[in-house]
């Protein structure tokens, strides 16, 4: 053991411990896991975040009109339209206001004409709902607003609110130079790009407005829309999370036209609904009256209540008087309260639904016959008659008393899953749901066993099925009725017996609590949640039939993993490849007469032949994977493309090998330039996804440019094949490269001349030279190379191109390149035995000491 420690104790002095070069190397090549790891581990954190820091451009062709809106949603009176001439003919939307209702309002027919047809209204209506329109500024207006009003549109960077959460748009240019758009439309500059055609605000109005009107004799206009591209080419990991721009269009264009042609329509539902719901269950009596009710709570005798006449209530339930035995004419009927009579011996049969005759189960038979619903079909382009929509508004119609009990469990505070009262289920209209025939009849045995069985438990009821039917829509909907709270409504300090009867003004107080205690702030919070998700739906289905947002996603075709991130895979083996090569070629000089910039360059050239083989080779391996499947112009394209990359790669690491004398010292430094290209060069994410230090070093990446010309290539050249775009693109970064190179190059000739002096003289500095020469006694030599001159002391070239061996060794004993610590010079060393000439080759190129 000793030995083992002895012989370890040997070589970690020696090697590491025994100069302050070899401590230095030995602390470096110990950083380099940190300088990889953690350094990437930081770049790469959480850059999606940063997403909405891409480039957006808005480019707006559309024209300015001059529009009528005068909406009543709570009658869904909707009157909307651009104002034209009496011949449908578009006015100029810079004309004044009084010149535009001049020439479209007929002030004796008391018309007004639009692209959507003629709208009825008075002088007054159109004075006060006409308006200059631009999609532009309603777009606009779902943006944050400008801190400098003062700024152009077009010379302001916006920003969007928060679209999702940590995601929001923060570099959105507007465009509308008609020279401009057509320079930057599905151009490099900018990431993704909505292009608002001309007419669109005509078109999209026309298209709305002639839902609603009938007087709809308007000629109809050509189609336009609005464009949304993106593209794979800039940078993969990017486009593929772009390629999810239905959320772009959700959040950004469509839902702020959206609010501009329906206003703030969930909010507005939810205070029409709210005023409606009190208005259809406040109940005011014109004489007093009694309230028994239809179901009793556990062993609580609940007494009846007396409702004085000319109130205002809120009445839970009550026994249907024409199934009433009680002989009390002033009894509340079951019609006038929210649930109406809700006791097991009506709900368990066939005709539950029309026996349970209450507020609720009413509202939900009246609204199948309502204008309302025939309006949303209109605008929906729904046939009812045909409609799966129809057949399940009728089953649900046909169990609406099913539906009621659970409301009104969840609105008496108590658990729906413990309530085992038996309810009758109704598939009258089941066949108007087109199912299978064979699932149909399946359906109808399974419930009429259900509705008949002789075993009480197996009849349906809450407590026995509502688990499952949960569990069921959870999975589906991801909606889980458990989370739902059930909450007393109906506390009232008219009989605390009675959880049956309260005033309006304590109901609203008790409705707020329940919303509360289902996390929402209050009943309207509850009502505008619920309202969203509803609303949102039948706009994008109206939007959706209108066809006006058009999405490219260019490059989506090759939008594969193995392509995408291919591309950083294999430009990283060939910067490897290349580095490499500098393990099996040295800088050692094997012809005598031989300038340095010969020298150098047929080293370059040694290299770079090499990397053909590399590229070529790569080529082809590509070839026989799926990158075949960007076509044979793109794959010649990516060979050219590599050869050239390979040869940037050849002088920039040949430039650090040459540029110190040591070696390890050089390699080193490309190893960091390796991690700055994998870090910030695009590989992954586009460098402004990242922190602030990446995307600023990322510019002296090599990979940013070699990646968003191969991207061009692989997305451009791949899908259109050649073309000047691309071509130009492609040669532009090729531009950048060649700077690079030129860089490069030029660290590598001011290293290889100091090699090229160490090898003929043992050291680049002349003052090092004169000494050895002096040691020597080399007087001749001496006064050829040493100048009186202040600047360019030494003549270098006006030696001979020989190899002065001699002085090279001597000034190499004068001045060693590594200074031994005194201790180990000293101590008693046993020798260096190489196991092979490698290991002898590779201690001769790095020391200059054996140790």
């Amino acid at each position: 053991m000793i030995d083992i420690i002895k012989g370890f104790r040997d070589e970690f002095t020696s090697r590491v411990l025994s100069s302050v070069k070899r401590i230095s190397k030995f602390i470096g090549i110990a950083l380099i896991p940190i300088l990889y790891g953690v350094t990437c581990l930081i770049a790469f954190w959480n850059p999606t975040i940063n997403l909405g820091k891409a480039p957006v451009a808005i480019l707006n062709e559309d024209n300015t009109v001059w529009v009528y809106k005068n909406n009543n949603m709570e009658k869904l009176d909707f009157k909307i339209g651009v104002l034209t001439d009496y011949k449908y003919n578009s006015l100029d939307g810079y004309i004044s206001k009084e010149q535009a209702i001049s020439s479209a309002y007929d002030i004796e027919k008391g018309i007004l004409y639009t692209n959507t047809g003629t709208i009825a209204a008075s002088k007054e209506e159109v004075a006060n709902h006409i308006f200059q329109f631009n999609v532009w500024d309603i777009i606009k207006s779902a943006l944050n607003e400008k801190t400098d009003k003062n700024i152009k549109d077009e010379d302001y960077v916006f920003s969007s609110p928060e679209l999702k959460e940590d995601m929001a748009f923060t570099n959105i240019r507007y465009i509308s130079s008609k020279k401009e758009i057509e320079k930057q439309w599905k151009g490099k500059k900018y990431y993704v790009q909505a292009k608002i055609e001309k007419g669109f605000g005509e078109y999209l109005i026309q298209q709305v407005g002639t839902t609603f009107n009938k007087k709809n004799e308007a000629p109809k206009l050509p189609k336009s829309n609005i464009n949304l591209w993106t593209t794979f080419e800039r940078n993969f990991i990017f486009g593929y999370y772009l390629n999810s721009m239905m959320e772009m269009k959700s959040a950004l264009i469509v839902s702020a036209i959206e609010d501009f042609l329906g206003e703030n329509i969930p909010s507005f539902i939810s205070n029409i609904v709210y005023k409606n719901f009190y208005k259809q269950v406040t109940y005011t009596p014109s004489n007093d009256e009694k309230v028994s009710v239809s179901q009793s709570f556990g062993t609580i005798n609940n007494s009846d209540v007396i409702i004085e006449a000319n109130k205002q209530y809120v009445i839970s339930d009550s026994v249907n008087e024409s199934t009433s035995s009680l002989e009390d004419a002033q009894r509340v009927k079951s019609e006038n309260t929210i649930f109406g009579d809700i006791r097991e011996e009506i709900t368990s049969k066939a005709d539950a639904a029309q026996k349970t005759n209450g507020i609720f189960t009413n509202t939900i038979a009246s609204l199948l016959g309502s204008e309302q619903l025939k309006t949303i079909a209109k605008i929906l382009k729904i046939d009812l008659s045909n409609s799966k929509l129809m057949g399940y508004i009728l089953l649900l119609n046909d169990n609406s008393h099913i539906l009621n009990k659970y409301l009104y469990d969840v609105m008496h505070g108590i658990n729906p899953f413990e309530d085992s009262q038996k309810m009758w289920i109704n598939l009258d209209h089941i066949d108007k749901l087109g199912l299978d025939p064979k699932v149909t009849k399946a359906i109808t045995a399974f419930v009429a066993g259900i509705n008949n069985s002789p075993i009480q438990n197996l009849k349906f009821n809450f407590k026995t099925y509502l688990p499952k039917i949960s569990s069921i829509l959870n999975e589906k909907t991801g909606f889980n009725l458990r989370l739902i709270k059930s909450q007393e409504v109906f506390n009232s300090t008219l009989n605390p017996l009675n959880r049956n009867v309260t005033t309006v003004f304590e109901f609203n107080k008790n409705m707020d609590k329940l919303a509360v205690a289902n996390g929402f702030a209050n009943q309207i919070s509850f009502l505008n949640t619920l309202n969203k998700k509803l609303i949102e739906t039948i706009k994008h289905k109206t939007f959706d039939r209108f066809e006006i947002v058009n999405i490219e996603i260019a490059g989506l075709k090759n939008g594969i993993y193995g392509i995408g991130i291919g591309e950083f895979f294999i430009i990283i083996g060939l910067f490897v490849g290349t580095f490499m090569q500098t393990f099996i070629y040295d800088r050692a000089r094997r012809t005598k007469k031989l300038k340095t910039g010969k020298w150098y360059v047929s080293k370059t050239l040694l290299m770079f032949v090499t990397g053909i083989v590399q590229a070529t080779a790569l080529t082809i391996a590509l070839s026989l994977t799926g990158w075949i499947a960007i076509g044979s112009a793109a794959m010649l394209s990516v060979w050219l493309w590599l050869l050239f990359v390979d040869l940037i790669f050849v002088l920039t690491i040949q430039g650090l090998w040459f540029l110190f004398k040591d070696e390890t010292i050089s390699k080193v430094l490309v190893i960091i330039y390796l991690v700055i290209n994998i870090s910030s060069g695009w590989g992954t994410f586009p460098s402004f996804m990242q922190f602030e230090f990446f995307h600023k070093i990322s510019f002296v990446a090599e990979f940013t440019y070699v990646l968003h010309g191969l991207g061009s290539i692989i997305y451009g050249v791949g899908e259109n094949g050649f073309n000047s775009t691309d071509t130009l693109y492609i040669m532009q970064q090729a531009g950048i490269l060649l700077i690079f190179a030129v860089f490069f190059v030029t660290l590598g000739l001011i290293g290889a001349r100091n090699r090229n002096r160490e090898i003929r003289f043992g050291s680049f500095l002349g003052k090092h030279v004169i000494d050895g020469m002096i040691s020597l006694g080399l007087a001749k030599e001496l006064a050829e190379f040493k100048s009186d001159r202040k600047f360019f002391k030494y003549n270098w070239n006006s030696m001979s191109d020989d190899i002065y061996i001699e002085l090279a060794q001597e000034v190499r004993r004068l001045h060693p390149f590594e200074g031994q610590f005194e201790w180990y010079k000293k101590r008693q060393n046993d020798g260096v035995f190489p196991p092979n000439e490698t290991d002898m080759d590779i201690i001769k190129r790095n020391d200059d000491v054996e140790v």
